[in-house]
């Protein structure tokens, strides 16, 4: 895990060292155990680290091989044996099995060029300098599981993965972006890949990669969903269930490469396969010398759920010990005000209980699993039944609905008991946000209606939508220490390439209720839990939350403040009439809780 921030510019001056010197003291108050810089004329790169490995040597960057081409990053790889392989018989024994990650890219580029990114997956953004020719060369993974940020002023350029270390550039985070503001007023989050909040500083869309030379940076992708997926068709339910579980471990095998692990565990499938088969990795890698902690979230009256439960059985199973955190003991402080500056308005951390778990993590391990991404993954949507058409084969696609009908009574595609969830979900209720929609956001008018044009959004309950829905990467952004300052690396399992590209070759029976997952989990799991169906929970706990509190004085009071998100952006006195009323406050849930973030965020950077 590291932390890199650098600047290239036609010739260095001291202000900007001055500049850099600020970003690389925030980065070490969580990147504390090494820090390296290097400097020229034309550019001044720093790297702060966060040992999270115990397989490879420490990692000092930058490196560089030959005193011209140098790299820093934040780089986890996928597959590094295969890598290895194909490196070390290239560079001979330049390259072992304890060569860091981030070495290991700047040796593939070193022989493939900007054509090493076919070569590598994982979890990474770097940059690599090449001094001779000028020439910056900057890339972020498939999915976006780690940040880079940029920014062009004048003739610098400006780039870090660490959020947080850009707080004191002088003018960077100054003026907001209308429609970053706009996406976070009407859905709650950021729907831009390409953009922060702040009008000046952009971001590096996941599977892109970015070059800046002669003062221009241009932004390409690099990597897509393939548009020929051809279809994996076993003849036995095994084969398939053998070939998910190997590319499954291989991914946590890749993400716990340390003998001291945390996990969340829910209590639902994906948490709990992830534990489960950690569990086996650690026994197989480090024997009794290894640690594994778990992390559940119960809850005593705002949901009715039993993952509490089901946590505790698994934990008993695994004979794994178990950490759990009441949710309303951490939901009660939602009005209670930010006490340091967020980069951005994505909640309030001290009203949830995944903020202190991730504090009481840090005291025990740097890896975090979680099961982020499992209900994507197995969501067969009908653009993957419409893409396999499209590819011709038809044919392929009626013996699918077939198999799939033979196996459970009924056909893919949505079922009347979600179609029925649906319409529930969606009975009409009074929205506050039909009294601001003539000014000049027209705020809240309709989730997805931005006035600059974005990619096409599938939905992120469908894999697809795993790299096409900004929901992911803007989740990995908020997740990552250099957002939140905790010393630990979020991993997701779920959110592996080679994993991926199987899964969306597959027949739509073997993801329906995670029946693939469940299968191969039956080894390692109580039958109580493969077998405990998907649990649907209709209300939302903040939502809940809400209705216990005299929120309305509060409410009237945070709109009233100086507010740079608000002020001339929409009539404030309707605002507040309209948010105040009884019957808003008891059936607009879902947008005082946006409120209430934007305000809890806009008075702290204030």
């Amino acid at each position: 895990m590291s932390g890199f921030v650098g600047i290239i510019t036609s010739k260095l001056e001291q202000f900007d060292i001055d500049i850099l010197d600020i970003a690389t003291s925030s980065m070490c108050q969580t990147c504390d155990d090494y820090s390296g810089s290097w400097r020229s004329e034309k550019a001044d790169l720093r790297f702060a680290w966060l040992k999270t490995f115990d397989d490879t040597d420490d990692e000092h960057l930058p490196f560089t091989m030959d005193e011209n081409i140098r790299i820093i990053g934040d780089v986890r790889l996928d597959n590094r044996i295969k890598l290895i392989g194909a490196l070390k018989f290239i560079f001979g024994d330049e390259i072992s099995n304890s060569t860091p990650d981030s070495y290991l890219v700047l040796y593939a580029y070193k022989q493939w060029g900007e054509r090493c990114l076919d070569h590598i997956s994982g979890d990474y953004a770097f940059a690599i300098w090449n001094e001779k020719e000028d020439y910056l060369f900057c890339a972020r993974d498939h999915f976006g599981l780690v940040p880079f940020y940029y920014t062009q002023l004048n003739d610098k350029f400006l780039f870090t993965n660490f959020y947080t270390s850009l707080k004191d550039v002088p003018n960077l985070i100054s003026e907001l972006d209308d429609d970053v503001v706009k996406s976070y007023l009407s859905a709650g989050l950021n729907n831009y890949f390409d953009q922060t909040i702040y009008k000046d500083l952009k971001k590096l869309p996941p599977a892109h990669q970015l070059i800046y030379k002669n003062g221009v940076a241009h932004v390409s992708r690099y990597w897509d969903v393939p548009n020929q997926i051809s279809p994996i068709r076993y003849k036995t339910t095994k084969e398939y269930v053998e070939h998910f579980y190997q590319l499954f471990e291989q991914s946590i095998n890749d993400r716990t490469r340390n003998s001291k692990v945390a996990s969340s565990l829910s209590g639902g499938m994906d948490s709990s396969a992830i534990t489960a088969v950690t569990k086996k990795v650690l026994n197989e890698c480090y024997g009794a010398n290894h640690e594994l902690k778990c992390f559940n979230i119960v809850y005593k009256y705002l949901v009715n759920e039993k993952e509490g439960f089901f946590g505790e059985t698994i934990a008993k199973h695994l004979d794994i010990p178990i950490n759990q955190y009441v949710a309303e003991d951490y939901l009660k402080k939602i009005l209670k005000p930010l006490v340091s500056w967020l980069p951005e308005p994505i909640g309030v951390p001290h009203a949830t209980p995944e903020s202190q778990i991730l504090s009481d993590v840090e005291t025990f391990s740097r890896t975090y699993l979680t099961g982020f991404g499992g209900d994507p993954l197995f969501e067969y949507g009908e653009s993957a039944k419409q893409k396999l058409k499209e590819q011709g084969y038809k044919v392929q696609s009626y013996k699918d609905e077939i198999l799939f009908y033979r196996v459970f009574g009924r056909f893919s595609g949505t079922s009347l008991r979600h179609k029925l969830i649906g319409l529930i979900k969606s009975k009409p209720k009074k929205n506050f946000k039909k009294s601001i929609n003539n000014h000049k956001y027209s705020l809240f008018k309709n989730v997805f209606s931005f006035s600059k044009k974005t990619e096409n959004l599938d939905s992120l309950r469908t894999y697809f939508g795993m790299v096409k829905n900004p929901f992911w990467s803007s989740l990995f952004e908020m997740s990552y220490p250099g957002f939140n300052g905790y010393k630990v690396k979020v991993r997701q399992p779920f959110f592996s390439l080679d994993l991926f590209l199987f899964i969306i070759a597959l027949p739509p029976h073997l993801l329906y209720k995670k029946s693939l997952l469940r299968m191969a989990m039956t080894p390692y799991l109580p039958t109580a839990v493969i077998t405990r169906p998907k649990t649907l929970i209709f209300k939302n706990a903040h939502f809940e939350n809400l209705q216990n509190h005299n929120i309305a004085e509060v409410l009237k009071n945070s709109i009233s403040k100086k507010n740079k998100v608000f002020i001339g952006n929409a009539d404030m006195k309707s605002l507040i009439e309209e948010a105040t009323k009884s019957d808003t406050l008891a059936n607009s849930d879902s947008d005082l809780l946006i409120i209430f973030t934007i305000m809890s965020w806009n008075n702290c950077v204030l």
